[in-house]
């Protein structure tokens, strides 16, 4: 299995955190948010047709690709935490405030 999200554009990248954390491995483009979501966790692709079908392709015929994304997608999203995200959203009101 391999989790395709090809967007041209994300308000943050959940569905791709969400596949991660489930041991999918992600295949999503250099686009908004998904970058700083994935990392060096996922494949990446341009949001054409082509690209993203060799993209597939060239993901479903590795095995050892995908098994080292699933691990890494894994590890990943445990950065992702809701004590995390709080800590960096009272960070940025503090600053805002000073």
């Amino acid at each position: 299995m391999v989790a395709a999200f090809p967007s041209r554009g994300e308000g943050f990248g959940l569905p791709v955190l969400e596949a991660m954390a489930c041991g999918a491995p992600v295949l999503t483009t250099h686009r908004t948010s998904l970058p700083e979501v994935g990392g060096d966790a996922v494949a990446y692709t341009e949001p054409d047709a082509e690209s993203i079908a060799a993209a597939l392709r060239t993901l479903l015929s590795s095995p050892e690709r995908r098994d080292v994304l699933s691990a890494a997608g894994i590890a990943r999203a445990k950065e992702f935490t809701w004590d995390a995200s709080a800590e960096a959203h009272l960070l940025s009101y503090q600053r805002a405030a000073e």
